[in-house]
């Protein structure tokens, strides 16, 4: 399946363009530039498809060693926890102090603003891991609200698309992968547990979910394809990313640490039961979609 699906969407996007611009009618110029964005794409979308497949199968193969959302699997932990601790005085030294700033001098609107943005940016990989989970109608909602947003919104910083009943949602590979990984795979069994350095928890799942969603993200592409300088480019989108998250999760680590005998553990806790009831969502809402569609479909038949 993996295979059918990479050579369909290296043909959407290969062969999209050509169909309505022919070749001898381009400047060069385009033509190269828009053949050098079409096989970024298309390789992004390929190798996407094909870890989303090992992983999931990977997941899959570990369904009998799921230990459930009491125990989390950290079999790196001495690792982790030096990670951990590295992020912990980053995050006290430099972005806290400076997400209390944001939080505290920056006007409320301008924060919102910034927000929305944010949010905007990320509206491309959410319609694309939509298809891919296999609703490619909330993929058009998403896509739309990005196109309003990004002319009426002014770029994105007001979210118009919303005040037209355009509601947000926000999806990632890493909840694609744990979608598709199989009954008999709890939401809670994500592979072992990770401590990024400069980003924080995660698991196997969540890590190439994170690498796919780089891969696949318009954003990324476009300075590579274009030889832009990706530090200028893509260094304030994570920065800003990076200090909105942390100012509006404040209160919430705050009170986990202050109420936590071990906050590494506290912390692994939260975030893992925090993914599975996503995952688990996700899946409920695909399992009751897919009941009215059979029964629909049955309805059709009779």
């Amino acid at each position: 399946m993996c295979n059918t699906l990479s050579q369909v969407a290296a043909s959407l996007a290969a062969g999209g363009l050509a169909r309505h611009c022919r070749a001898d009618e381009m400047d060069p110029g385009l033509a190269s530039m828009i053949a050098s964005v079409t096989r970024s794409v298309a390789t992004g979308v390929r190798h996407s498809l094909a870890a989303m497949a090992v992983s999931a199968a990977l997941l899959g193969g570990c369904a009998s060693q799921d230990t459930g959302a009491a125990e989390v699997w950290d079999p790196i932990e001495t690792p982790n926890r030096f990670i951990f601790s590295i992020n912990r005085a980053i995050d006290i030294m430099a972005i806290r102090p400076i997400a209390v700033l944001y939080r505290d001098w920056v006007p409320e609107p301008a924060q919102k603003s910034v927000r929305n943005l944010l949010d905007n940016l990320g509206e491309p990989v959410t319609a694309i891991n939509e298809v891919f989970q296999g609703d490619p109608s909330r993929a058009g909602v998403t896509l739309a609200r990005f196109l309003v947003n990004s002319t009426l919104g002014l770029a994105g910083l007001f979210d118009v698309a919303s005040m037209m009943g355009m509601e947000r949602t926000k999806e990632d590979a890493g909840k694609t992968i744990g979608m598709w990984a199989g009954k008999g795979v709890e939401p809670e069994n994500g592979g072992f547990y990770l401590m990024l350095p400069l980003r924080g928890p995660s698991n196997a799942r969540d890590a190439t979910g994170l690498m796919i969603d780089y891969a696949i993200d318009p954003f990324q592409i476009l300075p590579i394809a274009f030889n832009w300088d990706w530090f200028y480019y893509s260094m304030p989108r994570y920065g800003l990313n990076v200090i909105d998250y942390r100012s509006r999760t404040m209160f919430a680590l705050d009170d986990l640490e202050k109420n936590s005998v071990d906050y590494y553990a506290a912390l692994r806790s939260a975030y893992t039961q925090n993914r599975a009831d996503l995952i688990r969502a996700k899946r409920e809402k695909t399992d009751t979609k897919s009941e009215l569609d059979r029964r629909d479909n049955l309805a059709l038949v009779r």
